[in-house]
């Protein structure tokens, strides 16, 4: 029972994740221009598919247009040669070519107007494709230093400000402590104080004072 409760538990979490992750702003935002370039491909393929299209109505266009002239040298031989039958049945293949020319090049002006249409579309599809891009970029920086900035707060937050007061307070006595330790060792060992004794000695009274007259004397020499 255990075990299934751990194995729940981690899949509740790494979906809680994920879902964390999918609503973060960029990763929305990688989401949707995504799907836009998906869109993009998909007009492109279709754009594509038109030019074929185009391409083949335009090469029946070109054999129309050669069969109507072939059968235009062949009607004009036969009539030279005397041989009007021949020159009926090239003139009227010579007509049936003339109307599929004529249909097909209406079929291609029609065609040539879905590829423009087309053509338009894709043209606005990149430049919305362009303005996506900048603007994630734009977005990106915005996101970084709004991140730093919370992470920032955040910090000083969590950082109360008693413990900086109390910080300083104790840094403060261990620099007295300090301070007191170092004049304290100072006063019991300078040479110079150890020397200098704060009493006199009775017993050497009357040589103190002949030292003193003799240094009186050389002073007012």
């Amino acid at each position: 029972m255990g075990i299934f409760k751990r194995v729940k538990d981690m899949f509740l979490a790494e979906t809680n994740g994920m879902l964390d992750k999918c609503e973060k702003p960029l990763h929305m935002v990688d989401l949707y221009i995504r799907e836009f370039g998906e869109e993009l491909a998909k007009g492109q393929r279709a754009l594509a598919n038109q030019l074929f299209i185009e391409k083949r109505q335009s090469a029946l266009i070109a054999e129309a247009e050669a069969s109507v002239e072939k059968r235009d040298r062949q009607a004009m031989l036969a009539v030279k040669q005397g041989e009007d039958q021949i020159a009926k049945l090239a003139l009227q293949e010579k007509l049936l070519q003339e109307k599929k020319l004529a249909a097909y090049r209406e079929q291609y002006a029609a065609i040539q107007e879905q590829t423009g249409v087309l053509e338009e579309r894709i043209s606005q599809l990149l430049v919305q494709s362009e303005e996506f891009n900048h603007r994630r970029l734009l977005l990106a920086s915005r996101v970084n230093v709004a991140s730093s900035l919370k992470e920032m707060n955040q910090s000083v937050v969590s950082f109360q400000t008693g413990n900086v007061t109390k910080g300083f307070a104790r840094a403060e006595e261990k620099v007295l402590m300090i301070e007191a330790e170092l004049e304290a060792m100072n006063r019991f060992v300078s040479p110079v104080k150890r020397s200098a004794p704060q009493y006199l000695d009775p017993t050497l009274t009357a040589e103190i004072d002949k030292s003193l007259e003799e240094l009186k004397q050389q002073a007012a020499e």
